[in-house]
């Protein structure tokens, strides 16, 4: 990793164990949002993808059709290097319609060997995948590091239920690489014109969703998850309009459903949220705007869910005409 991203998991390492520790907990928003607010950006460098569209739309078709009509489907390794170095591609059809859909695929029909599934677990979280350019200005590694996020969440859910490859040491190592690179990721475009869907947080909700079922992850671990994401989304300056509101309040009710804690743990990180705005004064800046109105959106999708616990529903009824 980069000194920067190095230095900021390191920073949410400490957390984690500080809060299984005992040592942080009702600080632990603020604690996560000091971590966000010593970000160090860097400068834009050149985004390099592949611009072989034509070859790779066509060697994916012929990947996709030999596995449908094989009865014990298989991808050698350099036809998965190839999949997903085009994860990197800003053309939809090649990356979303064609890469993705794929692998998904792919997962689903047990195609993949235990070395493969290892490969794509340590692939997907290197930094110059999941990291690349991440702390530069809106810019096309956006769709690769997205869609990795994604691919991790497909990998989760294959493992749990069919590979069992996975130790809790690899899935406590996942938890605190996603944290990191909620904290990091500055991205919350969702539909890109000419260049299809980024969805940062659409894939963050859905990989935290899966390791919401993870059973070797202790509470402690999911509610520093939790709390980091509620931190990432209210310091994203993109309008967060394209169905992320419903997603990653879909993820929240299902860990709040889990237990009580996780419910108070909510309560915990939405009452830190509001602390904050008690002194806040408006901006005149997009940035301002779309915060604030993301607000709004992620609360009142809560509050639209049947199953959200009590508590929270309590405590969201109480604030959500105030501010």
């Amino acid at each position: 990793m980069t000194e920067e991203s190095q230095r900021v998991r390191q920073q949410m390492q400490g957390l984690r164990d500080g809060l299984l520790a005992g040592k942080v907990f009702t600080k632990l928003p603020t604690a996560i949002a000091g971590v966000m607010a010593g970000v160090a950006r860097q400068n834009p460098t050149p985004v390099v993808l592949p611009s072989d569209d034509i070859r790779a739309l066509a060697r994916i078709q012929t990947i996709s059709l030999r596995i449908k009509n094989d009865k014990e489907p298989a991808v050698s390794d350099e036809e998965l290097a190839f999949l997903v170095d085009h994860l990197a591609s800003r053309n939809p059809a090649v990356r979303d319609k064609g890469v993705f859909f794929l692998m998904s695929d792919l997962f689903q029909a047990d195609a993949f060997t235990a070395a493969q599934v290892r490969w794509l677990f340590d692939w997907f979280q290197s930094e110059d995948v999941l990291f690349a350019h991440i702390l530069e200005p809106e810019n096309d590694g956006v769709f690769q590091r997205s869609f990795a996020v994604m691919l991790l969440s497909g990998l989760v859910y294959a493992d749990l239920n069919r590979y069992h490859l996975l130790a809790q040491a690899d899935y406590q190592q996942l938890l605190v690489t996603l944290a990191t690179y909620v904290v990091l990721e500055q991205d919350g475009r969702g539909y890109v014109q000419g260049a299809g869907w980024a969805h940062a947080y659409t894939h963050i909700a859905n990989l935290a969703d899966e390791l919401t079922q993870v059973p070797v992850l202790t509470r402690g671990e999911k509610v520093f998850l939790m709390a980091t994401i509620f931190e990432g989304w209210q310091r994203n300056s993109d309008a967060l309009v394209f169905g992320e509101d419903q997603r990653v309040a879909s993820y929240l009710v299902n860990l709040a459903a889990k237990h009580q804690f996780f419910a108070e743990s909510q309560v915990m990180c939405l009452t830190a949220w509001q602390n904050r705005l008690k002194d806040m004064r408006p901006q005149e800046t997009l940035a301002f705007w779309n915060r604030w109105y993301n607000r709004s959106r992620l609360l009142e999708a809560l509050l639209m869910r049947a199953d959200l616990p009590k508590v929270v529903v309590d405590y969201l009824q109480k604030i959500i005409d105030l501010y």
